[in-house]
């Protein structure tokens, strides 16, 4: 059967004029700004609070954020019913408590349990707390079973009713039961107790899994909190002239002013002013990152002491945050494998409750003598309590939940359950290599002379001071690295003139006095012969680009550039390996240049010369053989690629992460955080898995004892009072152990 998913209704965007409320990334989050879900069925959501359609329980809002609404609910209702189920206990209790005492028969008991009134009065409470405090339980296991989907309520309000039914018949009508159903004193016995603590005890017991629960999303929670819900706009025109506005209302293109102290409202790019952002909880870098004109700063990121002005490049629903905060909504609506089969397990231990506690009935009936059918609806109910398979419903969403929380906590960013479970199992990792195991910033790594022409003076380290100075007029990627390599030999870079550039293939100009060219082999053998020299081969077929640089008319030097591994590379693909993964390279530079980085990082399977379709064919033949992948990228490029994997993973920092692409994203540290995100990945399975056991091991002990199969050897039957507190228990245990992986 399908199950239902109520999405929220999608919110229309903000015109200038508009007083809309603050975007759901807002810091003073309302409960519910992000929907609402069930805690034991994720992927059912509602744009408004109510219940879940499937079991019955309070929907709670995405995220944790605002106030919890289900967890109130419970909390009314357990305060309105606690005091009457605590009279009908005493009402009920007292006489058997009394005669265990060596205080003989006192004449009140007999009174009490003679009174007429006192079997109405618990008839009157017990329904109250039943029908009241009970109406969640009950109408929600009532529409589980309309739906053909009986579920835990569905179980309890069986066992309530049942009790509860059987207890108003013996004090309407007490005269239609047989001699054998009356007690000591004549009275028929009567079940009001277990009725009434028995929803006691389920409604503590959900409010405290409510309250555990709201506890793992606190990590996420801060994350949600973090753009401030207002922003400092300036009039383009004039800087001097500003308003407060609402967050919603930012639009990109807008000048925002960020006072000492505050959060930045959104993703941008700072105009004017000096100071330090404390990035940690978006990107985990302990350290506050400075900020300069041209910087990029990112939306809830606190800033330091200095005052900024910044130019807005996204909207607030557009901000890294409003990214993470939509991550979230998708984590809650994505189920792992593992729930699923979860949700298949409690579909079948449902009706064969339901057997056992029939089997249960006829059983005391056919070998339980005269009290037959008052021991064997006593037996039956506690049956239909204590199986409730609440822990094995809040197994796997808990864990994950917990799980997707402190991984946020450290900088690794899951979108949903399912690729944290593909991560865990997977037994391949393949690495891009540009901006993935390198730093994606080319570097100069060798030079020498080229010919055997020029002046003395033509020295590679002078000819690089006039090679820098034609190249800052240049966009090109390969420029930067001329000009840091300048910078760390402390050479004076002179300005040049009449630069010319030759897209894709060099540049030349004029520096003080002297014609500059600048490029690959062929942009200069245009101009004249060119022989290079053995060891600028040699770097060619490490895979390093080389560019030659000719001064007044000659070959003057070569410079061999390389994208330099990250230093953190080795002990990464160390740390996987020691995991038992099979570490493997695709790159879309030569098979040299694969070859080179892939030794340089210790990865004995590398491919070079692949496209992005290349990429993508690759892993369809791993997938062939049997290979569990996971794909490590930029998360834009590598989009095919990403998404053919069992699970890609994104390395980046800040507003660079491809959120939108990737299943995982490392926000900061490089791929530091990999190995880290693979043991909570597998942590996160193993905690899965002991719940899953917790629970089923624990129905396949509570439900002989519930039936009576102790009661040959020691004379005592379990009260259904005592099987939901033991139910209870068995959820709380799980809620504990889904704890441990904060």
């Amino acid at each position: 059967m399908q199950l239902p998913i109520l999405q929220p209704e999608p919110t229309p965007p903000a015109g200038p004029e508009s007083s809309a409320a603050p975007a759901p990334c807002c810091a003073r989050h309302e409960a519910g700004s992000l929907g609402w879900t069930c805690p034991m069925h994720p992927d059912v959501t509602s744009p408004t609070a109510g219940s879940c359609p499937i079991c019955g329980m309070p929907l709670e809002p995405v995220g944790g954020a605002g106030d919890d609404h289900g967890g109130s609910d419970f909390q009314r209702r357990l305060a309105v019913s606690v005091v009457p189920a605590v009279i009908v206990f005493l009402l009920s209790m007292l006489p058997m408590l009394a005669r265990m005492l060596p205080i003989g028969e006192p004449l009140w008991l007999t009174a009490l349990e003679q009174a007429a009134w006192a079997a109405w009065l618990e008839l009157a409470l017990a329904s109250a707390v039943v029908f009241y405090g009970g109406w969640p339980i009950l109408t929600g296991g009532l529409a589980a079973i309309r739906r053909g989907r009986p579920t835990m309520f569905s179980l309890i309000s069986i066992g309530v009713v049942t009790a509860w039914g059987y207890s108003l018949v013996a004090t309407v009508a007490p005269g239609i039961f047989p001699e054998a159903f009356r007690g000591h004193h004549g009275g028929v016995g009567r079940f009001f107790e277990s009725a009434a603590m028995i929803v006691v005890l389920v409604l503590a017991g959900q409010l405290l899994e409510s309250r555990a629960r709201r506890g793992t999303t606190a990590a996420i929670r801060a994350l949600l909190d973090l753009s401030p819900p207002e922003a400092v706009r300036l009039a383009p025109s004039d800087w001097s002239q500003s308003e407060t506005v609402a967050l919603a209302a930012v639009r990109e293109g807008d000048f925002l002013r960020v006072r000492p102290g505050e959060r930045v409202p959104v993703d941008g790019r700072v105009v004017e002013g000096e100071s330090g952002c404390d990035e940690s909880l978006l990107t985990g870098e302990p350290a506050a990152v400075a900020k300069q004109a041209g910087d990029r700063v990112l939306g809830g990121s606190l800033n330091g002491a200095g005052a900024l002005v910044m130019q807005a490049e996204a909207s607030s629903a557009g901000s890294l945050v409003a990214r993470i905060t939509r991550l979230v909504r998708e984590a809650h609506a994505a189920r792992a494998p593992i729930e699923q089969l979860a949700d298949r397990i409690s579909a079948r231990v449902v009706p064969a409750v339901v057997l056992a506690a029939a089997i249960t009935l006829v059983g005391w009936l056919v070998f339980g003598g005269e009290q037959g059918l008052s021991m064997g609806i006593v037996s039956a109910v506690s049956v239909l309590v204590i199986a409730c398979p609440c822990g094995l419903g809040l197994a796997t969403p808990l864990s994950m939940t917990v799980a997707v929380g402190r991984g946020a906590r450290s900088g690794i960013l899951a979108r949903s359950s399912a690729a944290m479970q593909a991560l865990a199992t997977a037994d391949t990792v393949i690495f891009d290599k540009t901006g993935t195991l390198t730093l994606g910033k080319p570097q100069l790594a060798a030079s020498g002379r080229l010919g055997e022409h020029g002046s003395a003076a033509d020295s590679p380290e002078a000819v690089l001071r006039l090679v820098a100075a034609v190249e800052a007029a240049s966009e090109h990627t390969l420029a930067t690295a001329f000009g840091n390599a300048a910078a760390e030999r402390g050479l004076a870079v002179p300005a040049a003139t009449q630069v010319q550039a030759t897209v894709g293939r060099g540049i030349c100009g004029e520096v003080e006095g002297r014609q500059v060219a600048v490029g690959s082999r062929a942009f200069l053998e245009e101009r004249m012969p060119v022989r290079e020299p053995a060891a600028a081969d040699a770097a060619r077929e490490r895979g390093a680009t080389l560019v030659l640089a000719a001064i007044d008319g000659q070959p003057a030097a070569w410079f061999a550039l390389e994208d330099m591994p990250r230093p953190e590379a080795r002990s990464v693909v160390d740390s996987l390996q020691h995991r038992g993964l099979r570490p493997a390279l695709l790159s879309g530079d030569s098979q040299a240049a694969a070859a080179q980085l892939a030794a340089a990082v210790g990865i004995d399977d590398a491919t070079g010369g692949c496209s992005p379709g290349d990429k993508l064919r690759e892993i369809h033949r791993r997938h062939q053989e049997g290979r569990r992948i996971a794909f490590v990228g930029d998360g834009i490029n590598d989009a095919p690629a990403l998404a053919a994997a069992d699970v890609g993973i994104a390395v980046g920092s800040g507003a660079d992460v491809a959120i939108e692409t990737a299943d995982i994203t490392l926000l900061s540290g490089g791929l530091t955080r990999l190995p880290e995100a693979i043991d909570l990945a597998r942590q996160t399975m193993r905690n899965v898995r002991e719940n899953l056991a917790l629970s089923l091991v624990y129905n396949m002990l509570a439900i002989p004892v519930a039936a009576g199969l102790l009661y040959p050897l020691t004379g005592m039957l379990m009260s259904p009072m005592l099987a939901a507190a033991a139910m209870t228990a068995s959820s709380l245990s799980v809620i504990g152990n889904a704890l441990r992986l904060r």
